[in-house]
Order: structure tokens, then sequence, then C-alpha cells
């Protein structure tokens, strides 16, 4: 350490006519340190390598080994890591470029020892190096290009740059970068992206922007922005993440850094092309640049008033039609700029078994929700199943929530269309996720995410195996929220805290915060012990005397139905809005209702064998005897095919919306969907809103299709809306006060409605 911090900060460098020489001076007396000592402040490295080394496995194809250049790679410390993540045998040759020549005879010694026979170092400048085996012949050839804490050192960064754009190939080329950054005052630039480009953790204060700038000047790094807008412009984003690095001064000092993934935005603009829905103003689409997507396999309407522009693709010219990109990359910012100009839609990220459809996080909308309401689905979807008689080809539209019920309706039935939509985007994180690790984990992994809300190396398994798989927006939201799935809190707040301290994925969000506060509540009223007998006992007699003799009469205790009976208490731990609220108030005391829905539950259904909500509820995990179809073995393997299907002539089963139901209707095609679950949506909602949104539905749904809904009010307000629009509504249950008789599971609601349409 004193080396280092001797030839880091004492040693004087003198004057030097080159860059080399001032590198060779600055680095010739530590570069056998250099890596025990820069573990802390060179943070992402390892993120950035475990996503590459996920890329390039899905990108693998037909046997061919990549090739790789890792720019300004110093001792070899990133080769070294990449052989333990990748394994430096899969490529066909690894180039080691770098103009420091203290760090470049660390490198050899290090390959040198390690007997590789395919890497090799080039201590040559990063505009005007030459490959071996390729000089004069590079155009196109190189694979992967990496850049650790190299490219804010680089002075003529433009061309360098440039040079890489030439260097990768056009269709499976990527460029991983970490490095030091500073926002702009003005946040992201106009031009990029927000989505992508993260946005998430993005912007620095004033203090931060000014102060690491200048300190990093005096070492000649730079951290300027205009270096990483010119990289997000000559790149496609595929994936970001903008971290804070507090190893000197924890939560006290931070000095910002990224890891970014892209490649050539010609890999985007060659992509296969997927026809959407018509060109929608509603404004969720509008300010992503975008109209709400429709069925990808319906046939496109040509509009006359958005005429294709002579300079688009010619792939674009061969209809007037409105069309949107699928692949399985984002779209970059050139291609943007010219999808953007044309209100053109596009698929922010296809990974074959789902789509996600853009959406600008920065909207008020969206960006009030830092994280999910509910971590479960509280509707039972066996209901919904009798109900909607599902066939190959039916077009569905849900409400995402927890995705559990969306993934019901799969596992049940291959060959439908599932539109999940959300305003909130967390909500379709999660389930994003759940696909990802449907279609990259083992069962026992997937079991433990989301069986047991708990996998301690979530880190690691997220970055090397389930980022290839997921939008960046996804990935960025998983990667600063690790601890959803890996807690990492002191054992002081663990003694304070106690059962409200976070302790699995269902544990967080909204919905985790009620199960914690229930577990405090029942360990306060001295009826944890029955609950935890409540969801293992098989006897359904001996639950009910557990519910009925020990554990009924603290939930109806007063302390506990003024609780309930607070709105502000409903919508916090419940999800309930004050709309809801008054709706199930009018129709009795929410004393009644309480009982209503959880006597009959604990006397007809077993919380141990089949019911996996109040199994959760109580144990704050599944058991493999009682959980969603999608995590039994023969759920997992059924919808593992539906999304894992390369087949090109497979279409997307999930298309996933972050918008609201009224946006996402109104770029649908009349009669596109056949049917639509909308849980207890409308019960949100005031008439105004109501009449518009059931306008929507009458022209979506298909003559004969229908809208499944349930209420908390047996005999909801708003079913002459959709009388008025063209829809026959039959009561399908209604539940009657003390009956001993559930509806569902679930039984949380007072009715379930179908509305057909005519």
């Amino acid at each position: 350490m004193l080396q280092f911090a001797y030839n880091c900060f004492l040693k004087p460098l003198g004057r030097h006519s080159s860059q080399q020489g001032r590198l060779d001076a600055f680095y010739e007396g530590q570069a056998a340190v250099y890596d025990s000592t820069r573990g802390g402040l060179l943070r992402g490295r390892k993120t950035m390598l475990r996503l590459c080394a996920a890329e390039l496995k899905k990108r693998s194809n037909n046997g061919a080994k990549p090739t790789w250049i890792d720019l300004g790679g110093g001792t070899g410390w990133n080769i070294e890591q990449m052989d333990l993540l990748y394994g430096l045998s899969n490529f066909e040759q690894v180039y080691l470029v770098d103009l420091c020549r203290p760090l470049c005879k660390v490198a050899e010694q290090r390959f040198q020892a390690k007997g590789w026979k395919n890497v090799k170092v080039i201590c040559q400048d990063a505009l005007s190096f030459v490959l071996p085996e390729l000089a004069g012949q590079d155009r196109g050839q190189i694979n992967l290009v990496t850049m650790s804490y190299s490219l804010s050192m680089i002075e003529d960064f433009y061309p360098v740059v440039d040079r890489i754009a030439s260097l990768l190939n056009p269709q499976t080329g990527f460029i991983g970068v970490a490095d030091f950054y500073v926002s702009g005052a003005a946040g992201p630039s106009g031009h990029r992206d927000a989505e992508k480009a993260g946005v998430l953790g993005y912007q620095c204060n004033w203090f931060t922007r000014v102060f690491w700038q200048h300190w990093f000047e005096f070492d000649h790094v730079y951290l300027h922005p205009c270096r990483r807008n010119y990289l997000e412009h000559k790149f496609a984003t595929h994936k970001a993440l903008n971290c804070r690095n507090h190893f000197i001064v924890p939560y006290l000092i931070q000095m910002p850094y990224y890891v970014w993934i892209g490649q050539p935005s010609s890999a985007v603009e060659s992509a296969p092309l997927q026809l959407v829905g018509p060109v929608s103003t509603h404004s969720n689409y509008a300010m992503a640049g975008a109209s709400p997507p429709s069925s990808p396999d319906l046939p496109p309407v040509v509009s006359p008033d958005h005429a294709t522009p002579a300079h688009f693709p010619k792939q674009i010219q061969r209809s007037r039609s409105t069309i949107a990109y699928k692949s399985d990359i984002n779209l970059g910012p050139s291609a943007l700029s010219t999808l953007l100009s044309s209100n053109t839609p596009r698929a922010a990220s296809s990974s074959r078994g789902w789509t996600r459809l853009p959406y600008q996080p920065t909207k008020p909308e969206h960006a009030q929700f830092s994280t999910y309401i509910y971590g479960f689905t509280w509707e039972d979807p066996q209901r919904d199943l009798e109900v909607l008689d599902l066939h190959p080809g039916d077009s569905l539209m849900v409400i995402t929530s927890a995705g559990d019920n969306a993934l019901a309706y799969a596992a049940r039935q291959s060959g439908l269309k599932i539109h999940c939509v959300d305003m909130n985007p967390c909500q379709n994180h999660l389930l994003e996720l759940k696909l990802a690790a449907l279609r990259s984990l083992d069962y026992d992994t997937f079991w433990r995410l989301f069986g047991l809300g708990s996998l301690p190396d979530f880190a690691r398994t997220l970055d090397s195996t389930l980022s290839a798989e997921l939008s960046s927006p996804a990935y960025q939201y998983w990667r600063q929220n690790v601890h959803a799935f890996a807690p990492q809190q002191s054992a002081l707040a663990d003694l304070v805290l106690g059962d409200l301290s976070h302790r699995n994925l269902y544990t967080t969000g909204y919905s985790g915060m009620a199960l914690r506060c229930l577990r405090v509540i029942s360990k306060l009223f001295g009826i944890h012990r029955a609950t935890q007998q409540l969801v293992v006992t098989s006897s359904l007699a001996k639950q009910a005397e557990l519910w009925r003799d020990k554990i009924r009469s603290c939930i109806f205790s007063n302390i506990a139905i003024r609780m309930l009976d607070n709105p502000v208490a409903m919508w916090q731990f419940m999800g309930v809005p004050i709309n809801q609220w008054n709706m199930l108030r009018s129709e009795g005391s929410m004393s009644q209702y309480v009982r209503d829905t959880l006597d009959p539950v604990f006397h007809s259904t077993s919380c141990a064998k089949s019911n996996y909500f109040y199994h959760l509820l109580f144990a704050r995990q599944y058991s493999p005897d009682c959980c969603p179809d999608y995590l039994t073995k023969d759920g997992f393997a059924r919808l593992q095919h539906t999304v894992g299907n390369d087949s090109a002539s497979v279409r997307p089963t999930f298309h996933l919306h972050t918008a609201t139901l009224l946006d996402t209707l109104g770029g649908m095609r009349d009669g596109e969907l056949t049917k639509a679950v909308i849980m207890d949506h409308m019960d949100w909602f005031s008439p105004e809103d109501a009449d518009s949104e059931v306008a929507a539905l009458a022209r979506v749904v298909k003559k004969t299709g229908f809208v499944l809904w349930r209420s908390a009010a047996r005999i909801p307000w708003y079913i002459d809306v959709f009388e008025k629009h063209g829809f026959i509504v039959e009561t399908l249950d209604i539940r009657q006060p003390n009956s001993m008789k559930p509806l569902d599971r679930v039984n949380m609601y007072a009715s379930l409605y179908k509305a057909t349409r005519l």
C-alpha cells in the first residue's frame, strides 16, 4: 500500500513528450502491485465482464469462436477473469492492447505462466494498433471489445470510438465498458433513449459533477460527459448501469461509475422487422417516441397520414405501414433518431417468448413508483381458467400485477398471446425476471428464487445468466435491488427490527410490508405459533379448529378492525385505493366484510395443500405442496418450452406494456382481443374514467369476446357503463353475507362478473 501511495501521490513524474512516456513513468514503480491495489477503486469490472460473458453465451452459434480485444487491458486482469467466466479456450483469439510498457510486461508474464496460446499482448496506441493476424483486414472482424477504465484516459477519444465501431462485427459484435463518469447539468442528452441509456442513478449533483471532473484531471483522467454521450451516440445501448463507489468514506464520498453494453446500430437496423399496430397519440407511448404496439401477427394498418420517409431502410419502405423493430437487442440512438422522426413504434426488448414494449421512465405516472405494490398476485387464476375456456390463438389482456396469473394462463394453454399491462414499471420488471429465469435457469434455482424467495448469490446469477434475457430497464432495476433476494442487513438491524426486517422477495414491496406487519401483529397477539401450524396441518378440521379457537378472535379485535377501517392503512398495506374502499363500505361494515372473506376460506380450503395465497401470507414463502402452478415442476417445464422456444415461427406469448389500460387499448385494432381479465381495476375509477375505458374495451374486444372482472362490491355501480357500450353483463358469483362458501381460494372480492361483447 505504501508503494501504491508513493507512486500515485508523492512521486514526481517530470515532463514527458508523449502519453506513453507519462504512463510508463507513472506505472513503472507500481505495476507489480497494480491488481492488488485497484480492487476498491475500479468497481464494476467484474459486473461488466459477467454481462459480456452472458451475451457471448447467448450469441454463440454454429460453433464459431469469437475474437476479443481488451482495449487498455493493462496487466491482463480482465482476461484472467474472463477465463473463469467464459473460458479462453472458447475464443478464437484474444488481444490485449495497451500503451503502457510496464503494465504490458506484467500481462505477458501472466499469460506465459497460464500457458495461453491464443492471447497476444499488443503494446501500441488505441487508435493505430495493428492486429498481427488481421493486418489491414480487421474491419468488422471483432466480436467483443472491452474497455475497463481506459476510455476516460484516452485524450483523443473520438477517433478511437470510431475505430471500435469499424472493428466490430455489424451483426454479432458488441462493446463492454466500465468507467468513471459525471453527468451533465441537464441530465441525459435529448437524443438518447433514456429508458435504455439508464436514467436510474444517472444524474450527479453539482458537487459531484464539478469535484470529480477536476480532481481526476490532475492524473490526466477525463470525465467530461461528452465521452459517454459519444459512446452512446455511436452505439446502440443494450444494457446500462449507473453506480456510486463509496469505498473511501462509505455513503459520504460518492465516485460515479457506469457499466455499459452496446453494439453497432446496424445490428438493430438490419434486425427482422415485426409488424405492430396503428399509430396512437396516447401519451404513454407518445412520450417514449412510439405508439402502443398491437398484435404482431395481424396485418398492418396502412395510414395515408404516415407516409414512409425515403431515407428509411428498404425493408421499411416496402410498406407505408406502422412498424417496429423486433430483435434481441434495444434500439440505439442512431436508429432511434430515424424512428422518432416518424413516430415509429418499436419493441424495447424481445426474447422469443416475450416482448417488453418501450416506456418513458421519467414520466410522472411511472416515476412515482420506486418498487412494486404486489410481490405476489392476490386473485385466484383457478376460477379464471374455469370461465376463460382458453384455446390456441386467444388474445388476452391482463393486468400484470406480479405476473402469476398470466403465467398460470400460459401454463394451462399454449399458443396464447397475452398482453400484460401495468402502469407501475416495477410490476413488469418482476414478471420479466420470472420470464428470464424460466428461459435460463434450472428448476432448483428457479424454485429458490421464487418459491423460497431467496438466492444468496442473486447478483452473480443476475449478471452471469439472467442479464442476457432482460431488457435494460429490468436489469437496471434488479441490479440495484439485489437485496430483494439476498438481504444484507446488519445483525443489529435484525435485532432491532425483528420480524419487521426484510427476509426474502415476499417481504419486499408494499405487499411485503403487509406480510411483515402481519408477522409482528401475530406475535404481539400470541397467535404466531397457531398461524405456523395452520400452514402445515393436513387436516381441514384441525385447520378450522385453529382458526376458530386461536386466531379468529385476534384478527377480529377492535385494533385490527380499526386499522382495516382506515383508508390510508388499507392503501399502504393492502393496495386498496379510496374509491374501492368506499365501494365495499357502502354495502356493509368493514368487520362484516373481513368475516365474509376469511371464515369460508379457513373452513373450506387447505393452507397446507392447495391455498397457496394464505400459505404465503403466514409462511412468507411457498412450499412444494402448496404453490402456484408456474412453480411446480410440470408448470415450469411447460412454461420453459413456451418462453424458451427459439423457433422463428413461434410468436411471443407475453407482451409487456408499461402503460395504462386505456393507452394500451388505444394502440390496438378493432376486435383484436378475444378476452380481457381486468381484476378489480374498475373499482379504482371515477365515472368519467370508467366510461372512457369501457368504450375502448368495446372497440378492441371482438364480438362474442368478453371481459372478466372482480369487485369489492356485490353490485358494482359500473355495470350500467358496460351495458351502455354494448356488453351483456352476466353475474358469475356474488358473495352473500355470512355465507361459508368461498367464491375462490382468495375470497377477497364480493363478486365476479363477465361482460360479453355483442
